[in-house]
């Protein structure tokens, strides 16, 4: 007599175990390779913009007169990790040349969100008498920048024609 019971059919088995672990560091490796190369995108993100640029003399104690650029604008970073700025240091270049360097106390901004600052650079060897109407200003950032797993130096500048509406101060 022949067998006409049906035998139970074997179904495919992935491993149980080792397969949810296979899966788990998977997405664990995924998740910190995605958390890391948002943290390098967020240092190289730096970005610097000036947005409010005067121009002034002030006439201190000894009577010569110094010429001052008050300098306002926003950092921030094109990615989306809380970001920390140390060691700030602004530097300022007038028609080509450079003329003087301000730091600034340290800072972090969230996600979608930007830094302030405010800087004043002073040049009292520079002739404030007679200034050309319009010149090209180049800010340029230094900082310490850390997000997320990274942290490293990093600089960011921006540049502008600014129109300053008299040759004297």
């Amino acid at each position: 007599m022949a067998d006409t019971a049906e035998k139970p059919r074997r179904r495919l088995h992935l491993g149980g175990w080792k397969f949810i672990v296979a899966i788990v560091l998977i997405l664990a490796y995924s998740a910190g390779a995605t958390y890391g190369v948002m943290s390098d995108m967020s240092i190289r993100g730096l970005t610097v913009k000036m947005f409010n640029v005067t121009r002034y003399c002030t006439t201190p104690s000894d009577s010569l007169r110094t010429l001052n650029y008050n300098i306002r604008g926003s950092i921030w970073s094109t990615s989306s990790l809380q970001t920390s700025l140390s060691h700030l240091s602004f530097a300022l270049s007038v028609d080509g040349s450079v003329l003087g360097t301000a730091s600034q106390s340290d800072t972090s901004f969230g996600p979608g969100q930007s830094a302030p600052y405010n800087v004043t650079f002073a040049h009292s060897t520079l002739n404030p008498t007679v200034l050309p109407l319009s010149s090209r200003l180049v800010l340029t950032l230094s900082a310490t920048v850390a997000a997320g797993l990274y942290g490293q130096a990093e600089s960011a500048s921006d540049s502008s024609v600014q129109s300053f509406g008299t040759s004297a101060c």
